[in-house]
């Protein structure tokens, strides 16, 4: 349970899908790393993610977002190791003593609210969800649509190759920083046919998740997005997907899409 899955290999093509933005598609290898390694992205940037997480902390304060909202990967990079995931509350709390010294009120501030968003989303997700299918995965969580997804999900014994697309797993992987969703071909294209405005859409989702139909519905929308954002219609969509959010869901909050 102690790995994160996914370290995102990105192009000068990835462009975060914003409102009112320009739209673009990047790919990325998975790579299985530690439970101190994370999975991150840097918009303005040509990178490749490898290594501990102590390796990439940066030492100067950063901007907590980039130009177009999304979260910058430097913030996640330097505030990781500060952020923990108390087991008995399932809630997650900043460790002061691993605070960088020279934060700022503003990487503090914005500290703060991503670790609020995603406690108050992760806690109404778990109420909703068999204990089963949850499980901690370091500083993480995992929710699936069966106990066998999450454990796999955790473990990374998912690994898949580029280029290849797999039916996938649907799940929603929880961080400080906000939510990996991912989402099966046989759900999506489910999702797909249904209309993904419909209660019938967010019905799909909010059965095999636990959401509750307002929280799915808002889901059902980034796929949507994700999907236009690809160019592939839901309902033919080749293999199962899998991008991440900020905490909060904020407009143009999508970012780092892959096939499953």
């Amino acid at each position: 349970m102690s790995h994160l899955k996914n370290n995102l290999v990105f192009s000068s093509l990835t462009i975060l899908l914003v409102t009112g933005g320009s739209l673009g598609l990047a790919q990325s290898a998975h790579n299985k790393v530690s439970s101190q390694k994370l999975e991150a992205k840097n918009v303005n940037q040509v990178s490749n993610y490898f290594g501990d997480i102590d390796l990439l902390t940066v030492s100067q304060p950063t901007t907590p977002t980039t130009n177009n909202g999304q979260i910058n990967s430097a913030l996640i990079n330097r505030f990781n190791n500060a952020v923990i995931l108390d087991s008995k509350t399932g809630q997650f709390s900043i460790n002061q003593k691993t605070l960088p010294i020279n934060a700022t009120k503003l990487e503090l501030t914005e500290l703060d609210k991503l670790i609020s968003q995603s406690n108050v989303s992760l806690k109404q997700t778990i109420l909703e969800v068999p204990k089963a299918n949850v499980m901690q995965d370091g500083n993480s969580v995992v929710i699936g649509d069966s106990p066998k997804t999450a454990e796999e999900i955790a473990s990374d014994s998912q690994a898949t190759l580029i280029t290849i697309y797999h039916e996938g797993k649907t799940y929603l992987h929880t961080y400080w920083w906000g939510t990996r969703l991912g989402v099966s071909r046989t759900l999506g294209r489910k999702i797909g046919q249904k209309g993904v405005h419909s209660a019938e859409a967010a019905g799909a989702l909010a059965g095999v998740l636990g959401l509750k139909l307002p929280q799915a519905a808002v889901y059902c929308s980034f796929i949507s997005g994700v999907s236009y954002l690809i160019g592939t219609a839901l309902t033919k969509t080749p293999g199962g997907i899998v991008f991440n959010f900020t905490a909060g869901m904020p407009s143009g909050g999508v970012w780092g899409f892959e096939w499953q």
